[in-house]
């Protein structure tokens, strides 16, 4: 399976060739396919099942720290997959989960938000 990496840090407002070196090690004791079946398990037991966990994506930044970032995906019975609510973020060497009350709280609002707009008498379609 095909992973993405994600390289955080500062944005800039140059354009033209850019030089990049990265030279980080990186232990990956728990896979791509692991942390996304972790949160899903997850969100499955602690949030909704009408969520499930999106493909991850490695982010590695500059201060030599890593995480799988885990999109988490709204799906309503009659739309399907609606949207993107959040993401949940997994330690690639102990796959401890990121269950903050911020992250927790964020993502049970997306899910909130977009499912009123379905729910709406206006709504149509995705």
């Amino acid at each position: 399976m095909d992973h993405s990496i994600l390289l955080e840090g500062k944005l800039t407002d140059e354009t033209g060739k850019m030089t990049l070196n990265v030279n980080q090690t990186i232990e990956i004791n728990i896979s791509a396919d692991k942390a996304r079946s972790q949160v899903n398990q997850f969100i499955h037991l602690e949030i909704s099942t009408q969520m499930h966990a999106g493909p991850p994506m490695l982010v590695v930044n500059p201060e030599g720290t890593s995480f799988w970032r885990v999109p988490v995906h709204l799906t309503l019975p009659t739309y399907g997959d609606v949207g993107r609510v959040g993401f949940l973020h997994v330690n690639p060497q102990t796959g401890d989960i990121d269950t903050s009350p911020v992250v927790m709280t964020s993502l049970t609002q997306a899910a909130d938000v977009l499912a009123r707009r379905f729910a709406s008498p206006t709504a149509h379609t995705i």
